[in-house]
């Protein structure tokens, strides 16, 4: 196959795929595609010029007022990224990173938080009896303001810390940070990953596109066909739960699980997708977490680029610093090293729920995973040493059955946080689970719903050990079974997608 036909062909798998999600996107991606590939092909700086105007586009499309502040946040990063590196041995050097993260964080808590925090310091008042009044402020959150704030700060830090020289470069450090595929939901690529691939020459790859188009599919059918289809069910069921039975509580639960997944994972595939067809490549942001046998494992595999962010510049920092004050073997009859553990996971885990939202219920949901972090990490050797001892292996099928599903459990319960409005919400969903109406026959409609996550479900077990599933069985088969496959899920798309809804992580 010519190069010619090769590209008519991904022209209309292209076409196919994104028609499903919407036409202004699927010509936004096509003039994006041919213009990048046929007109600014030449140079790389300018197919990143072209990348960094079509990705203010992008954003603007959603909202023209956060432009601005989009690129105003930028050009401070740039700006304080060169003046850290300027200074590689004066004191300033720290003065810049200070002022970097105020900027950075001052505006993330200013748009996101600062209602939440008046609120909170007004009631901490009220408790000793003096009274203050509320100013509050109307304002709107702008979209993907989390996600691209951390990449800012990724930026800084890789500087101030000599992993990463500050670029020179306006335009790849601007595009750096608003790269339209991942701005609005991630994957949080940090700038250190994606600047080496901004300043290398870029050639079309006709195998790294298609394999793009598969993902964006399998993308696509997670969030119409599974992810849409939930939400109708479970929209019904917390808007008003008091309603319902225990066992519909636990099946609505059961779908929100796979809705935010499906949801968010799916986003994720398409973004991934969408950079392959650029030449980039993207980091993995899910690794199937639902198959995860213990709570560590499964933040291994969820949201990985977030989690990791967290470990970098949060956990391992205060664990760090803690271990060079903490002199002894043990604190307070805690092993320092145990000591250690436990505060750092407490700290980022709270920061890593309000990240998710001003709301004491994202505290919570933090805090909750921080826990049963630190059960799992308490009880690891024990328990190895344990299953040694009875002569289990760790890879005995029931045991890991059983571990997964105790695992999901322990997550689902989470969601309820996670989903409701309020903590009293919270803590009525969960007395209602637990009451003798769990053991009656919840009540689901349409069936059809149930049946699609179980094939769902199915088709990731056996693909778990590719990138995305349909890459599994597209590697398997015969080219007829492969075409046929695509068709299936676009059918699938086609015949099930109904009413959109939007992208969950799109509040954050």
């Amino acid at each position: 196959m010519n190069c010619n036909s090769k590209m008519t062909l991904l022209y209309l798998q292209l076409k196919d795929l994104m028609l499903f999600t919407s036409l202004t996107l699927f010509i936004f991606l096509l003039l994006v595609f041919f213009s990048y590939w046929f007109v600014f092909n030449r140079k790389v700086k300018s197919q990143n010029l072209f990348l960094l105007a079509s990705s203010y586009i992008f954003y603007g499309y959603w909202d023209w007022r956060f432009l601005a502040l989009l690129v105003v946040i930028s050009l401070s990063n740039y700006i304080i990224g060169i003046n850290i590196d300027k200074n590689c041995h004066r004191p300033s050097r720290k003065s810049y990173l200070i002022l970097g993260l105020a900027i950075n964080t001052g505006t993330l808590v200013l748009f996101k938080y600062f209602n939440f925090f008046i609120e909170g310091f007004v009631t901490l008042f009220s408790l000793f009896g003096v009274t203050l009044n509320q100013l509050t402020l109307h304002i709107i959150l702008p979209i993907g303001i989390s996600f691209y704030i951390f990449l800012s700060i990724s930026y800084i830090i890789e500087i101030y810390q000599g992993r990463f020289k500050a670029v020179k470069n306006l335009v790849d450090v601007l595009l750096s940070i608003s790269f339209f595929p991942i701005i609005l939901a991630g994957p949080i690529q940090r700038p250190i990953s994606l600047i080496p691939q901004l300043q290398n020459k870029r050639t079309f790859s006709y195998a790294q596109a298609t394999d793009g188009l598969k993902q964006i599919l399998w993308g696509i059918f997670m969030k119409i066909v599974i992810a849409d289809k939930c939400a109708i069910t479970v929209n019904s069921i917390f808007a008003d739960f008091s309603m319902y039975s225990g066992s519909t509580l636990i099946m609505g639960l059961f779908l929100f699980s796979i809705q935010i997944y499906a949801d968010f994972a799916g986003y994720s595939n398409i973004a991934i997708g969408v950079g392959k067809l650029l030449g980039f490549e993207i980091m993995r942001n899910f690794g199937y977490p639902y198959f995860a046998r213990d709570i560590r494992e499964f933040w291994q595999r969820w949201n990985i680029s977030l989690t990791t962010w967290f470990r970098d510049y949060v956990f391992l920092p205060i664990a760090f610093s803690i271990s060079g004050s903490v002199k002894s073997g043990h604190f307070s009859l805690i092993k320092t090293e145990l000591f250690i553990y436990i505060v750092g996971v407490g700290i980022t885990w709270l920061l890593t729920g309000l990240w998710h939202g001003a709301n004491y219920t994202f505290i919570i949901w933090g805090l909750y995973h921080g826990v049963f972090l630190i059960i799992n990490h308490i009880a690891a050797k024990p328990r190895k040493r344990f299953f040694k001892r009875l002569g289990i292996h760790r890879n005995n099928i029931f045991l890991t059955i059983i571990d997964s599903l105790i695992t999901f459990s322990i997550i689902m319960v989470s969601w309820i946080f996670f989903r409701v409005n309020n903590i009293a919400d919270a803590l009525n969903y969960i007395s209602e689970i637990f009451s003798v109406s769990s053991f009656t026959i919840p009540e689901i409609r349409p069936k059809s719903t149930i049946i699609l996550i179980i094939l769902f479900l199915f088709t990731e077990w056996f693909g778990r050990t590719r990138e995305y599933p349909i890459a599994y069985f597209a590697a398997k088969g015969s080219r007829i079974l492969r075409w046929g496959l695509y068709y299936c899920i676009i059918f699938t798309i086609l015949y099930f997608g109904g009413e959109k809804q939007e992208f969950i992580y799109f509040q954050f």
